[in-house]
């Protein structure tokens, strides 16, 4: 290690690469132009839901940056602008599709500071939602039912759309929010709350202000029926966490471990919460998972949950991951789009990272590995690089946050928390591009990472290994002799990579031997002294899986076998496991049997599981009792989601599956129970008539199934489910189940449209999947066409239904 450790630092300040911007072309990289800084937004706010109207008048102070301006412009598409004032003075402006212009004369001159006053109101159907507010009270005690809320999302560009503003991420400005709204409901916006007070007309009156700067994209506001629960961490920072009144019992699963998450991340950026508190609310038919919001976190309240549906789907990680972001994002904000690395990879590092803490070593790899399918995916369509605007979602989160597992990999936790503290004090409250974190390591380490960013960040692409081992005599010693080659296609963008890889050679007695070299051409070799004449067990290329890659390493089914039981890292041993799918059952059913006894992790047992089930019909009583109880849910839903016929002897061990503690084990066990066994359909129902599930996946699974019962009774609940009295998982669930019973009357049509010009595409994309299904037929789509042709549609919804119906 020692050797490594001093050819690495030669290695480092001898070979200094060029530092481009980017090897593909990035024509939408750079930040926007801008002739003023904005210093603070002043928001004075009357919200009409009913009508889903925004009134307003905002205030910002501002001052020229270049040494005279005649004009500014705002964002604000679609906004009524009634009047503009500069310092308290009327002024000149005109508007256009995109914004607004304002006209300064005399021209205004750097070194100054003032205020524009903009009066307006606008009708968006972007930046604001206004949900429920033209809905009948629901009767539905379920937690999926609707609510009447008011929420926000400005990222990327959103905004703009309820409060004419610059909007964009190369700004930072204070901000405070004014709004008084009925006092059934309360606000929360940035910040700290100055102050909430009654008025004599029911309202109440709420003030946020935010004490330090923050991106634009980033403030917030929701209204709705809400109880707070408020905590504080270690060190004493207010934490305060929203949730419906009418389910309490959600509230410690929901957000589990909220304030250890603070503490942890204080400790290991080494820079306390930069801000004056946190919150964190849920809102419903939310397009994204969650929100970082600036001191107030966003998040859709299909994360709400109980101890139980914590088995199936919790917050945990993405309740992290947006904690991270009022760090990586937030406190410091990239300055344009091809730098969302340096926010999303961080927030998605940081995550799997807290999770460690929590979960332990296993967990954390598995989420590596998950990590890494989605990074090899996006490799099948093209190479783009982290830092390009078109890197995508796989590159942005997923690769970037293994490639900041390869900075802490070749510099070692500390050297790398090291340089991370410096990056982010220095630019406290600023933006940053990638090459303020490049150079955070040369100011605060003295190492140059040229050579890291450049074929990791600036360049695309992943290697591809092909690895095979010798067992030689030589000069009368035995060694193990591997040899590597690089064997994917390089270009301009991909070039071949240069890291150091640990090798291991695992003998049958037990004990290893083990080198670590740098692996930089495209053929090497690799000899490793067996010093006493041992017999091999395995050998293992990069065990732990540390670097980015795919590989070819052909093994013996002995070979296999020994990693699968032997090797110490879980991921090794799942690997031999993968590799396993592929030999007869003959060869591998006792030892997988053995082998799922000891193995401790349950990503391991459940590919085991997988693997025996799939072969049922040569399983005993004993090892399906061993498989569907096992201890942990993820396992038991592989060995039911992985049997494709249950042999009636064995009904029994399964249907104990439809009590299970998890939901998704109920819904799978419930379905394919049915199935294969009709005739107990009616006891089937009766154990889970109660069960919900995540999303009402299990209610609407039942209600499907309870057609062959009683049929129209149960249509009619699947309709009700679809309507707009419950949020969009829930609707989605029972579109697709009427879908399937080839169901379409008045009702569902109506709900179905509703659907279809829904503002949440994770909504409005799977309805339009159950309309195309429906046109096919003659008699459902005359009834579809009617009904769009009887109706009128505002501009946004017939944008929507235009390729269905013209």
């Amino acid at each position: 290690m020692h050797r490594i450790l001093l050819f690495l630092q030669f290695f480092i300040s001898t070979v200094i690469f060029a530092q481009h911007d980017c090897y593909l072309r990035d024509p939408d990289a750079g930040a926007r132009g801008k002739n003023v800084d904005f210093k603070h937004l002043k928001l004075n706010l009357e919200l009409l839901p009913e009508k889903g109207m925004v009134k307003g008048t905002v205030e910002h102070t501002f001052s020229p940056l270049q040494i005279q301006v005649d004009s500014v412009f705002l964002d604000a598409p679609k906004i009524t602008v009634q009047k503009v004032l500069l310092n308290d003075k009327e002024v000149k402006f005109e508007t256009n599709d995109k914004g607004l212009i304002v006209r300064f004369q005399p021209a205004l001159k750097w070194e100054t500071t003032h205020k524009l006053t903009i009066t307006y109101e606008a009708t968006p159907k972007k930046g604001i939602y206004f949900l429920g507010w033209n809905e009948p009270a629901s009767q539905s005690k379920m937690l999926t039912a609707v609510r009447k809320q008011i929420w926000t999302q400005g990222q990327g560009i959103d905004n703009r759309h309820w409060i004419p503003m610059y909007d964009d991420m190369n700004d930072k400005i204070t901000s405070e929010i004014l709004l008084s709204f009925d006092k059934k409901y309360k606000v929360l916006s940035n910040g700290k709350l100055i102050s909430s007070k009654e008025q004599k007309d029911g309202s109440v009156a709420w003030h946020y202000k935010m004490t330090y700067p923050h991106a634009p994209y980033l403030i917030m506001l929701t209204v709705g029926d809400y109880s707070i629960r408020s905590t504080k961490t270690k060190r004493g920072v207010d934490v305060h966490n929203w949730f419906y009144p009418d389910f309490p019992e959600t509230v410690e699963p929901t957000y589990r471990y909220t304030e250890n998450m603070i503490d942890w991340m204080e400790q290991e950026y080494g820079v306390n919460y930069p801000w004056e508190q946190y919150s964190q609310i849920p809102v419903q038919d939310f397009m994204f998972g969650a929100m970082e919001n600036t001191t107030a976190t966003i998040f859709g309240d299909f994360y709400v949950i109980d101890n139980r549906a914590f088995l199936d789907r919790n917050y945990v990680g993405t309740n992290a991951h947006e904690l991270v972001h009022q760090w990586f994002g937030d406190y410091i904000t990239a300055w344009g789009a091809e730098d969302t690395w340096l926010q999303e990879s961080f927030a998605t590092h940081y995550q799997k990272h807290f999770e460690r803490s929590i979960y332990g070593e296993d967990h954390f790899q598995w989420n590596r590995r998950n990590e890494l399918g989605s990074v090899l995916a996006a490799a099948k369509e093209n190479n783009n690089p982290i830092r390009h605007t078109k890197a995508g979602t796989a590159r942005f989160y997923p690769k970037g946050s293994l490639v900041l597992d390869m900075f802490r990999y070749v510099l070692g936790d500390e050297q790398y928390k090291k340089a991370v503290t410096h990056y982010l004090k220095k630019h406290a409250y600023n933006n940053v591009d990638n090459n303020d974190f490049n150079r955070a390591f040369l100011e605060s380490l003295g190492i140059n990472m040229n050579w890291f960013f450049e074929q990791w960040v600036l360049k695309g692409g992943e290697p591809k290994y092909k690895v095979s081992y010798n067992d030689i005599t030589k000069n009368s010693n035995r060694y193990t002799e591997i040899n590597v080659e690089q064997i994917h296609q390089t270009d301009d963008v991909v070039g071949l990579f240069k890291m150091p890889i640990v090798f291991q050679v695992y003998y049958k007695d037990g004990s290893k031997s083990e080198v670590k070299e740098w692996i930089e051409k495209q053929t090497q070799t690799i000899s490793i002294l067996n010093e006493k004449n041992k017999d091999i067990d395995f050998v293992l290329f990069d065990p732990n899986y540390q670097i980015i890659k795919t590989v070819e390493f052909k093994k013996s089914l002995e070979e296999l076998k020994a990693q699968a039981s032997k090797a110490p890292n879980m991921i090794d041993r799942y690997d031999a496991l993968k590799e396993l799918s592929k030999e007869k059952i003959e060869d591998k059913k006792d030892f997988l049997i053995e082998l799922f006894k000891k193995e401790p992790f349950h990503a391991n047992r459940a590919e085991i599981a997988k693997q025996l089930v799939k072969h049922i019909d040569k399983l005993d009583a004993a090892t399906i009792q061993l498989l569907v109880n096992d201890k942990h849910a993820r396992v038991r839903q592989s060995a039911i989601d992985n049997t494709e016929k249950i042999p009636a002897e064995y009904f029994p061990a399964f249907e104990k599956l439809l009590a299970d503690s998890s939901y998704n084990v109920v819904e799978k066990t419930l379905e394919k129970l049915a199935e294969q066994n009709p005739e107990k359909l009616q006891q089937y129902l009766n154990i889970t008539k109660n069960d919900i599930g995540v999303g009402s996946s299990v209610k609407v699974k039942w209600h499907l199934l309870a057609t062959q019962i009683e049929k129209q009774k149960n249509i009619d609940e699947l309709v009700k489910l679809s309507s707009s009295q419950y949020e969009f998982r829930t609707r989605g669930s029972a579109l697709n189940a009427l879908k399937q019973l080839n169901y379409l009357d008045n009702e569902l049509t109506k709900n179905l449209f509703n659907a279809l010009t829904h503002f949440n595409t994770r909504l409005n994309a799977p309805a339009k999947k159950v309309a195309e299904y429906f046109m096919e037929q003659k008699e459902f789509k005359d009834k579809l066409t009617a009904y769009y042709k009887n109706n009128t549609w505002q501009p946004h919804e017939k944008s929507k239904l235009k390729d269905l119906f013209e």
